[in-house]
């Protein structure tokens, strides 16, 4: 009888943990030091704290645990452990995704490097370190350009420019990003150095592949549409699964989306790419390699649609090095909307038994409480909550999530500026 494959999950959510139960799967895991262990000791058959930010104080704690019974792979789900996950499976030789693999993704430039060379389609890029270098870029690019930190992810720092006079707000916007892995790694002289990434503006509709990849055999779960706010920032309000879209259509985001994966050298679980389908319906250009399952609960999306639990079967995936099996999808189609207040502080959360009552509604999520403070729509991380529907075909889960989002009111009042 074959031993029960020995995984290192490292710092998972707890809603993550609990799906995990009676899988026949010994976990190790990693929590972030400090705070409540309780859950994951009851279920995992050991807990150990480490920095999961840090590829050495990660690589320590796995060399350790692997010394003690010894690892058939780690998994990290969280983007800031994907890293060193990577580095640690590199060094003990077990199930996961090579620290190269997860650097070509993680870094925009690099990914874009990687998709020119294989031949792929991708946008017209050029690494800035001032502004004067993304004007002269700007000036290659009639239709305009698009600022980005190299390394984000969230929507974090994202400008566009459409005219010079533009430019000065974006790189001040984007180079004051507030994400840490923006500008992570130090210079010889001990500063973080600025690296923007300035791309051409593509136009078209926004999608996304949503996949699970065993030793290197990537399985297509979904096609999801994505509705952003539009520019400067392009936040995400809402995702749409599946896509309605023609097969060629469907085949030419498909086709994009595994060609990077391929390109990358992407081999082990759940993957989120974010693809650009131009206005001709034809060329798909991938924007995105996010080496993890989908944010904004697409991960939940697909589990409605396909049956398939997306974290279940990443975990199944790099502990037996098998897919999951086939699953009797749950409704046609599936549907989330963010809610987008306006700025100031929360006074009231309003129709919420209305929303509730709007047929096809699962559920609403991170809605704020009054008191709270709600910033300006600048990232992902702004959003007000959401609500998730489904139906028995995409657009009647989404009509249902856009009807009960517009019940939720959230009252909002701005605080006087304190006098000088």
């Amino acid at each position: 009888m074959a031993a029960v494959p020995h995984l290192l999950l490292v710092c998972p959510r707890p809603d993550v943990l609990g799906k995990l139960l009676g899988l026949p799967v010994a976990l190790t895991v990693v929590h972030r030091p400090g705070g409540d262990r309780a859950l994951e000791e009851s279920l995992a058959a050991r807990v150990v704290d480490a920095d999961f930010q840090s590829p050495d104080a990660l690589l320590a704690v796995a060399r350790d645990v692997h010394a003690r019974r010894p690892l058939d792979a780690v998994l990290g789900l969280t983007e800031l452990s994907l890293y060193p996950v990577a580095v640690v499976a590199d060094a003990l030789g077990v199930r996961g995704n090579a620290a190269a693999t997860v650097a070509r993704a993680q870094d925009k430039a690099a990914m874009r490097r990687v998709l020119r060379e294989r031949g792929l389609a991708t946008a017209a890029h050029r690494v800035c370190a001032t502004e004067e270098e993304a004007a002269h870029f700007a000036r290659t690019c009639p239709g305009g350009i698009v600022l980005k930190p190299v390394e984000g992810n969230g929507g974090t720092g994202v400008h566009v420019v459409r005219h010079p006079g533009e430019l000065a707000a974006a790189w001040a916007w984007t180079t004051g990003a507030k994400a840490a892995w923006a500008w992570s790694k130090e210079d010889a002289a001990g500063a973080a150095p600025v690296r923007v990434l300035a791309e051409e503006l593509l136009t078209g509709r926004e999608f996304s592949v949503e996949t699970l990849t065993v030793d290197g055999r990537h399985q297509v779960l979904a096609v999801t549409r994505k509705h952003t706010t539009g520019p400067p920032h392009f936040v995400e309000t809402g995702h749409d699964l599946p896509a309605a879209l023609p097969e060629p259509q469907q085949a030419a985001l498909v086709a994009a989306a595994l060609g990077a994966l391929d390109a990358i050298g992407y081999a082990w679980g759940p993957c989120h790419t974010e693809v650009m389908l131009a206005e001709d319906g034809e060329r798909a250009t991938v924007i995105e390699i996010n080496v993890r399952q989908g944010g904004d609960q697409i991960w939940e999306l697909v589990q409605h649609v396909t049956g398939i639990d997306m974290i279940y079967g990443a975990v199944a995936a790099l502990a037996h090095a098998a897919p999951p099996p086939p699953a009797m999808p749950l409704a046609g189609g599936a549907a989330i909307r963010y809610l987008t207040p306006a700025p100031g502080r929360v006074t009231a959360v309003e129709g919420l038994e209305r929303a509730l009552a709007v047929e096809g509604v699962i559920r609403f999520g991170e809605l704020p409480s009054p008191g709270d403070e709600v910033a300006p729509l600048g990232d992902s991380w702004n959003r007000a909550g959401h609500v998730i529907a489904t139906g028995p075909d995409p657009k009647s889960a989404a009509t249902a999530a856009e009807a009960a989002a517009a019940h939720l009111v959230i009252r909002t009042e701005r605080q006087p500026e304190a006098r000088r």
